[in-house]
């Protein structure tokens, strides 16, 4: 039983040591959250920001290949903070509504229906981005700074 005691002290060492809170994944400088619970993109943008994160922006080819390969161990299709809801066939990320300058869309994609405003990682596309209206209910990836 101690020992087991021991470990779990350990493991929460390391996982504080990596500056990443319990669930939450480290890759460089920041961490993840790949959610349980589903949520339209709004609903998914709120949730992470109470956890006083955003949706998940990849900003680099690197972590776009990151997010990538966790949600392929993963269920379902992830939101992340990409949508063209203000300017159609303008990406951006939700954060600061910067242009999107990596994309990682899955061939055929985006589709630039009008309803499909918002960009998930998509199962069906091997985690490849996907745009699909908002009001889905999906998975969603959460990040903020690693501490």
């Amino acid at each position: 039983m101690r020992f087991f005691v021991s470990l779990l002290i350990l493991l929460e060492f390391r996982n504080s040591w990596e500056g990443c809170d319990i669930g939450w994944i480290r890759h460089h400088t920041k961490c993840y959250m790949f959610s349980n619970t589903t949520a339209t993109w709004a609903e998914a943008e709120s949730i992470c920001n109470a956890f006083h994160s955003i949706l998940a922006e990849p900003r680099s080819h690197d972590e776009s290949v990151f997010l990538i390969s966790q949600s392929e161990n993963e269920v379902g299709h992830f939101w992340i903070g990409i949508s063209d809801i203000i300017k159609e066939d303008r990406w951006v990320y939700s954060s600061d509504l910067q242009p999107v300058r990596v994309t990682d869309f899955s061939p055929g994609q985006p589709n630039e229906y009008t309803s499909a405003n918002c960009v998930a990682l998509r199962k069906i596309f091997h985690g490849y981005w996907g745009d699909l209206p908002c009001s889905e209910h999906f998975n969603f990836i959460c990040e903020r700074m690693a501490k």
